[in-house]
């Protein structure tokens, strides 16, 4: 009897259970693999084989191979330039032709300038598109040039393409499936206008750093939007996107001295980044007017001060507004300032404050509040504070906020003003010893 039971575990332990597996399941633990080691596998067993050379997703990792394959301290970094490239080419030959590619991705981060040429790249892609591609990442810090094959696509749903020196879109774009474009790090000749022109259904756009020029920016499908930390080279004379959702945008001063409309009347959450010199012109910058429909809305950038000044008289009540985070404004000599911007939030619920050192040239005055005007938020609930430091100027705004709400139906208490790292988090907000100062300075009214 022991020797049956003996005999039947040993005969469990024999199976391989992994590959009895389904292809699918198997295409799908592999794809979270670098290519090296998906290909590697094939010494497992014959199914194993040729399994790889129907992996729809292909992840090639410069760093990956480097580490694995090359001794740094060997002398052989520039042979392995060559070989990276050569493997990739491998690979992409040796795949199953009749499979379709549903992922592609090239890494080049922390590699050589110069690890791919300038035209490299095309062949690779131009598989890809033939194999019915669907997401295309590329991350190379080189000058690379993308085939036209690329702006065509039929089938391609998602790119991301970072620190490629600069990309000159075709006269012909048609990308009728394309509903992911982000770019970072990226210089796009031309206007980006007629790029976007090509993407019917796009549905998220990000953009973050590099330079652009985009006049105007109309979609009926665009949900999600960011355009933060670039240059712009030219204004942005309007954005006409009546489903968008998100707003991520860094104001320039482009958009002060022309004409900028906006129209989002879906809109639920806005970040806008006031990163322009103060000096600038003021005339057309109405960006808060454009917002009234929002949900959440957080403000912050070096020049936030300057722009709410010309900014708040401009509003328009916020009457969905429930969640409202400023940075960067001297809550010692501006407190009025925010009084001010909150009488157009009749519905805020939460209250999110970073503090910034004041700017006044005279730093004596910017203490000195001769009245503190009233918040006419009837529904707040939370206020959160945020500070570098706890110095006088910290405790100095805790009573200006708990003057500003003494006219309101609800209590104050510590639990309302906290000192938090989290912006928008206020299922985590709990009580400790770290904020009882400022408990005593509360209750000491």
């Amino acid at each position: 009897m022991a020797s049956e039971e003996s005999e039947s575990t040993r005969t469990r332990a024999d199976v391989d259970r992994l590959s009895s597996l389904p292809d699918t399941l198997l295409h799908h633990i592999m794809s979270f693999l670098p290519a090296r080691l998906a290909v590697r596998l094939c010494v497992l067993s014959k199914r194993w084989k040729i399994l790889w050379t129907t992996l729809p997703v292909l992840n090639f990792l410069y760093s990956e191979l480097w580490n694995n394959e090359v001794d740094p301290n060997a002398g052989r970094k520039y042979a392995f330039m060559d070989w990276f490239p050569e493997t990739v080419s491998n690979v992409l030959f040796l795949r199953d032709a009749a499979t379709h590619l549903h992922t592609l991705s090239i890494d080049c981060t922390d590699s050589e300038p110069d690890i791919l040429s300038g035209t490299t790249i095309r062949p690779w892609i131009r598989y890809a598109i033939k194999h019915n591609l669907q997401v295309l990442s590329i991350d190379a810090d080189s000058k690379l040039y993308l085939p036209s094959e690329l702006f065509t696509c039929p089938s391609l749903e998602k790119v991301a393409i970072s620190s490629i020196d600069s990309i000159d879109p075709p006269e012909i774009i048609n990308l009728p499936s394309l509903k992911q474009l982000l770019l970072k790090n990226v210089r796009i000749n031309g206007d980006m206008s007629k790029l976007l022109c090509g993407c019917p259904v796009l549905e998220d756009l990000h953009v973050k750093g590099g330079s652009l020029m985009v006049s105007n920016i109309t979609s009926r499908n665009l949900k999600h939007l960011t355009i933060i930390k670039g240059f712009l080279k030219g204004p942005i004379a309007l954005i006409d996107t009546c489903n968008l959702l998100s707003f991520h945008f860094t104001m320039h001063a482009f958009c002060l001295k022309k004409e900028f409309i906006l129209n989002m009347p879906s809109l639920c959450e806005a970040c806008i980044e006031f990163d322009y010199p103060y000096k600038v012109h003021y005339t057309k910058g109405t960006i808060l007017c454009s917002l009234f429909n929002v949900g959440r809305l957080e403000l912050k950038g070096r020049f936030t001060q300057d722009c709410l000044k010309m900014e708040v008289p401009k509003c328009r009540t916020f009457t969905k507004l429930t969640c409202l985070s400023v940075h960067d404004l001297c809550l010692n000599c501006q407190f009025d300032l925010l009084s001010s911007l909150l009488e157009y939030c009749p519905n805020l619920k939460m209250l999110s404050l970073l503090y910034s050192s004041c700017r006044c040239k005279k730093k004596d005055e910017c203490r000195k509040q001769v009245k503190i005007q009233r918040f006419k938020c009837e529904q707040l609930e939370t206020v959160v504070l945020k500070f570098s430091k706890k110095d006088k100027a910290f405790y100095q705004v805790v009573k200006y906020l708990q003057e500003a709400v003494t006219e309101l139906s609800i209590e104050l208490s510590i639990d309302k003003i906290l000192d938090s790292d989290d912006f928008f988090n206020s299922d985590e907000f709990s009580d400790s010893d770290e904020f009882s100062d400022s408990d005593e300075l509360l209750d000491s009214d």
